[in-house]
């Protein structure tokens, strides 16, 4: 590793110290891991291939709302919260984990959308 992954890396583990936080994934726009901390057994490199995906949808849907970017993306599932922000110009934080370690300030409760 670089001294500069190094960094990232230790920057990355601070957002795991959340309890229930399962990963803190720098993933590049078009899908790939920069830099990863996550819990063992957790497929980084799949997740942020995915994660790619969601990254491009959301930007065709600003541009059709007339925005720019969206400030963060967070989807929950039953089990497990995701969010994707922005982390300088290029990159995306992407931090998967218990709903509980992820609360944002609007959830639906207990409703299926």
């Amino acid at each position: 590793m670089t001294d500069q992954t190094d960094t990232l890396v230790r920057t990355l583990a601070s957002y795991r110290q959340t309890p229930g936080m399962v990963a803190a994934i720098l993933v590049s726009r078009d899908g790939f891991v920069i830099a990863a901390d996550a819990e063992p057994g957790f497929d980084v490199t799949a997740f942020a291939s995915q994660a790619g995906g969601v990254i491009g949808y959301v930007a065709g849907l600003a541009a059709e709302l007339g925005e720019h970017a969206a400030k963060y993306v967070s989807v929950e599932f039953g089990g497990v919260t995701m969010v994707l922000a922005p982390f300088g110009d290029e990159l995306l934080l992407a931090l998967p984990g218990h709903p509980s370690a992820l609360i944002c300030q609007y959830r639906l409760n207990d409703t299926v959308a």
